[in-house]
């Protein structure tokens, strides 16, 4: 069994007739028939009920004739990848990122590349800042998000994309939400609703308000700033925020306010290290680098403006 065999098969089953067949191919209705009679005999099959000029489909025939089609279409997915290799030297590319930039962020600039990048395959898989160091490293992602450097560890290659100072969240009708500055003191025995204990950033928030001698009822805590926006709205609590979130909530029943003394929160790109290039990945961490820049703009205008 050959592949110009298959084709012929292939072509008299779509088309109905030998001769027809031979049309597609650019061949003669002999070699057709011959091509199918070696088929058959390869196979073992009976592929074909034989009147004269007609080739009616067996039984067999027909369900031969099904596994052909899905294997033509692997190949035309295959073909369709080299294509896609020839143009950008890759044609997929799988991203991760940690919940809180998974949810803006990451897909705003998506969307930003996809308009340069149609035929592109992305995935977008979501972890915290551990995770997606592994993701990286095991090269089951081609670039990672995240807001906590894990590095040392990995054999991964950061890439600093963002500092930013945090905001205070604070619900709309909250008697803080007047002030055009939020500090420590303003939030003496509050409702507060902290980041889980594993992250990073809780214990920098928690070590300014010790510093300043502030007491906040620790009501409720995630990991994930999306809960903690909804938990915010429903009037459950403050908490202290990323800001490059706020896009991402403007419509809902809360208000960002400047924090101080400032919290930094980081974020970095990472890359396997040792890797290709890869012209793919290189234009969607630009493409990235761009956007963030853009926001972290719009923060910093936000901060001038309060």
């Amino acid at each position: 069994m050959n592949l110009s065999q298959i084709e012929a098969f292939r072509a008299v089953m779509l088309t109905g007739s030998t001769t027809a067949a031979a049309g597609v191919l650019h061949t003669s209705q002999p070699n057709v028939s011959r091509s199918i009679g070696q088929l058959e005999k390869a196979t073992g099959l009976n592929l074909f009920h034989r009147s004269p000029g007609k080739l009616t489909p067996t039984e067999e025939g027909r369900l031969f004739f099904n596994e052909v089609q899905r294997s033509y279409v692997g190949l035309e997915r295959l073909d369709e990848a080299a294509k896609r290799v020839r143009l950008f030297g890759s044609g997929s590319l799988r991203i991760a990122a940690v919940p809180t930039l998974a949810l803006g962020l990451i897909p705003r600039a998506i969307k930003r590349f996809v308009a340069d990048h149609p035929s592109v395959n992305i995935s977008i898989h979501t972890g915290h800042s551990m995770v997606v160091t592994q993701w990286v490293d095991q090269q089951f992602c081609d670039i990672g998000v995240v807001s906590q450097l894990s590095a040392q560890a990995y054999a991964v290659d950061p890439d600093m994309l963002y500092e930013v100072g945090g905001v205070c969240l604070l619900p709309k009708d909250h008697r803080l939400a007047s002030k055009s500055r939020i500090v420590p003191t303003d939030l003496e025995g509050e409702a507060f609703i902290a980041l889980a204990m594993h992250d990073g950033l809780r214990h920098s928030i928690d070590r300014v308000f010790e510093v300043a001698g502030v007491t906040r009822k620790i009501t409720l805590e995630s990991p994930y700033s999306s809960v903690i926006c909804s938990l915010v709205s429903l009037g459950m609590g403050i908490s202290i925020v990323n800001p490059i979130i706020m896009r991402d909530y403007r419509d809902a029943d809360i208000v960002f306010r400047p924090f101080e003394p400032q919290i930094p929160y980081r974020c970095s790109m990472l890359f396997p290290t040792g890797r290709r290039e890869n012209r793919l990945v290189d234009r969607f961490a630009q493409t990235l680098r761009v956007l963030a820049a853009e926001e972290c703009a719009d923060v910093e205008a936000m901060r001038a403006n309060v």
